[in-house]
């Protein structure tokens, strides 16, 4: 008795053999047997319906037997299937011809019925062999796949090709860098206010925002910390001008911010300068950046009035004459860091 119910193609020509075939592998516990009566109709059958095994008459009139054979072994959707050719006792030759054809066996006629419940119950087997491996290979891609998604959605995407070519990914010092920092105004207030799920609810509505604006302007997200977020240009790819798409991505903050139901003010800090970044941790990996002008960018946001975009200094000279500006004046920052901070007021029209 057959473990499974597989479903068998049974092709020939002549109605007797196929009945034959039927009832003894009917008595074997195969009970999902197809009868088709010639070559071209075995043909239109496979491409309709999924089988397990087909046992393969090799003389008929319309199409023989090896050509049938042949086209199924040359259709890389239908060479998985198993064959086992019906020959005549005394064309070994032809079998012969099967074989290097492809097919997986061939029984002799006159059908001893030992023989067939072997042959069939042998290449069944094996199909499954097959088919098990080809699903554990399936889960395997599909578990690279999965982790291939989420080291992309918690690190930059240039960090993940190295991460999977090199063994050891030290730091390294990066000296033209434009950090940006933007959080939401009263985000605190909001969360105490509302459930959990609503306040996930509406962060994730506005980082999916801020998400595409990064994109939109050749930003890299470097991470989230609360209702702050993170981008970079001149870390993980070329950019001429990283300040200025600092600049411009900070203006589509606050308008997608702004646009929002309900709408968000925001705060933006830019600030320009070396930062030493890596990746961080084992069991958790995190790219991160540490250094001065890192904590500098935050203080910078955390002295912005609302929907403000400030810029320090140092990174206005690398875009001076392209942006409309104000001076904030020369202000002390936590740390009694002293720094000229101006106020983006919009981009200048290029005469």
């Amino acid at each position: 008795m057959a473990k499974y119910n597989p479903k068998i193609l049974v092709v020939d020509d002549n109605e007797d053999n196929r009945y034959t075939l039927q009832r003894r592998l009917k008595k074997d516990g195969y009970s999902e047997i197809v009868l088709v009566n010639g070559g071209q109709e075995a043909l239109d059958i496979v491409y309709e319906e999924t089988f397990d095994l087909i046992l393969l008459d090799l003389m008929m009139p319309d199409i023989s037997g090896l050509e049938v054979l042949q086209q199924i072994k040359s259709d890389p959707d239908l060479r998985h299937i198993p064959v086992i050719m019906v020959t005549a006792s005394d064309d070994v030759d032809s079998a012969a011809e099967c074989i290097q054809s492809g097919a997986d066996d061939y029984i002799t006629k006159p059908i001893n019925a030992t023989l067939l419940n072997a042959r069939v119950s042998s290449s069944l087997d094996k199909k499954r062999v097959r088919d098990l491996e080809a699903s554990y290979l399936g889960r395997v891609e599909e578990e690279k796949k999965k982790t291939n998604d989420l080291l992309h959605s918690v690190l930059p995407k240039g960090t993940v090709g190295e991460i999977k070519s090199a063994s050891n990914i030290g730091p390294k010092r990066y000296d033209n860098v434009a950090i940006l920092i933007c959080d939401l105004v009263g985000f605190t207030p909001f969360c105490e206010q509302n459930s959990p799920e609503r306040v996930v609810e509406t962060l994730q509505d506005v980082f999916e925002g801020f998400e595409s604006a990064i994109e939109e302007t050749g930003m890299e997200k470097i991470k989230t910390v609360g209702d702050a977020i993170v981008a970079t240009s001149g870390i993980l790819g070329d950019n001429h001008e990283p300040v200025m798409s600092a600049v411009e991505c900070g203006f589509l903050f606050r308008e997608k911010a702004n646009a929002m139901n309900p709408p968000w003010d925001v705060h933006v800090g830019i600030h320009y300068g070396p930062v030493v970044a890596g990746i961080v941790g084992r069991q958790s990996l995190q790219f991160d950046m540490l250094g001065h002008t890192l904590n500098t960018a935050f203080r910078i946001c955390d002295t912005t009035e609302k929907n403000e975009i400030l810029i320090s200094n140092d990174a206005w000279m690398t875009v001076r004459g392209k942006l409309k500006g104000k001076s904030r004046g020369i202000l002390e920052l936590k740390g009694e860091v002293h720094v000229e901070l101006l106020e983006c007021l919009g981009l200048r029209t290029q005469q």
